[in-house]
């Protein structure tokens, strides 16, 4: 979705989309809900239904413990994780312009005309780039982490729906198997790229010459930043369909499958992975304006300080002179209130409820797995 600056009132808005081909060829627009159904849908489809095919007519599933039928963690990975990966990616150039609009109509974040279109030149050609590099590197990553995943499972004693078989069908399921594996990991690659990138274009949006002002009664209990929180929040949304993706690998291969040291690497660089990008994608994008939202407070708080200064030092005159007044008194109670709601306003643009959401939903999987992985440990030590 391609928006311009406006005129000097207007918002900031920026395509991201440049030299993107998903998005060029989705052309999602904030609010189609179709489009977006439909782009799940054929992303369900062109990953899972090739393998499904060469697993029907190339696998033998007596001949392993866990047949592909029966192996949800690639069910769930390719019917669910993927397309979750898809529609966040095709709608996150709409969830970021929509997250800045809001906050600069509500007039909590002000930029400067001139300001706004340098960054709207200068961020623009940076997306370009970032989209170029990501393709690259989604390509090249994408392909050897497949081929450390194809590592893992091609061992026949694990008993890996995969190992099934020596013919000619088998093989065509090993390379179906690789593509899936090679498009996934490339749409995760392109999909944090344009993460960081998002995270550093916010960054300089708040510190290149804008003014955050916030609100200390505002009903989002953030100041009125609460949309920027979202971002974060919508993040860890994915991250949670893909942790129970660590979930999934750790039961089916605990329960299913002879667990060699490669698969028990993978599991681990799994969930390593989980636990380090969580705390990251959710706070990532909120970090620029944790600094505003201090900087702003630490103003306010010394403007009240300066004013009570003031205020103090002709207090001490007039208390000398015995002429101290009860709306003396009254203005020193309301500078001391006024202090304490500055003292209140948050630093994080998310409230406890925010902060809520992200906990459950990156601890859930996490515990989960830890879980699997204790009662594993038990039962072959007891």
């Amino acid at each position: 979705m391609v928006m311009e600056t406006e005129s000097e009132s207007g918002p900031l808005a920026i395509d991201t989309t440049r030299f993107s081909p998903l998005h060029r060829i989705a052309r999602y627009q904030s609010g189609n809900s179709f489009l977006l159904l439909r782009a799940y849908g054929i992303a369900a489809a062109i990953l899972y239904v090739p393998l499904a095919i060469a697993a029907l007519t190339g696998s033998d599933p007596a001949s392993v413990t866990l047949p592909f039928f029966h192996d949800w963690n690639i069910a769930w990975t390719l019917l669910v994780s993927f397309p979750c990966l898809v529609a966040f990616t095709i709608t996150d150039q709409a969830a970021l312009n929509t997250s800045l609009q809001r906050i600069q109509l509500d007039g909590i974040l002000m930029i400067p005309p001139d300001v706004a279109r340098e960054l709207k030149r200068v961020w623009e050609h940076r997306f370009g780039v970032v989209n170029r590099f990501a393709l690259v590197l989604g390509a090249v990553g994408g392909a050897a982490i497949a081929a450390f995943n194809y590592a893992a499972y091609s061992p026949p004693s694990i008993g890996f729906w995969l190992t099934s078989g020596s013919d000619v069908r088998s093989t065509a399921l090993r390379y179906a198997f690789l593509y899936a594996m090679v498009v996934l990991y490339a749409f995760i690659a392109i999909y944090v790229c344009r993460n960081l990138a998002m995270t550093a274009f916010l960054r300089a949006v708040v510190g290149a010459g804008s003014q955050l002002r916030m609100l200390p009664f505002h009903p989002d209990k953030c100041g009125g930043l609460r949309p920027v929180g979202r971002l974060g929040l919508r993040n860890q949304y994915l991250l949670t369909v893909f942790g129970i993706n660590l979930l999934l690998l750790a039961t089916i291969s605990f329960l299913f499958l002879h667990v060699t040291p490669p698969l028990y690497r993978l599991i681990w660089a799994a969930a390593v992975a989980y636990i380090v990008l969580g705390p990251v994608v959710f706070i990532g994008p909120l970090l620029s304006f944790r600094a505003g939202m201090l900087r702003t407070k630490a103003d306010l708080m010394s403007e009240v300080a300066q004013r009570l200064r003031v205020e103090l030092s002709r207090m001490r005159k007039e208390l000398a002179a015995g002429e101290l007044s009860k709306e003396d008194e009254e203005l020193i109670d309301r500078l001391r209130k006024f202090g304490a709601v500055v003292d209140e306003l948050p630093v994080w643009p998310f409230d406890a409820g925010t902060l809520r959401k992200f906990v459950t939903a990156y601890a859930g999987p996490l515990i989960g797995a830890t879980t699997v992985g204790l009662i594993r440990y038990f039962l072959e030590h007891r």
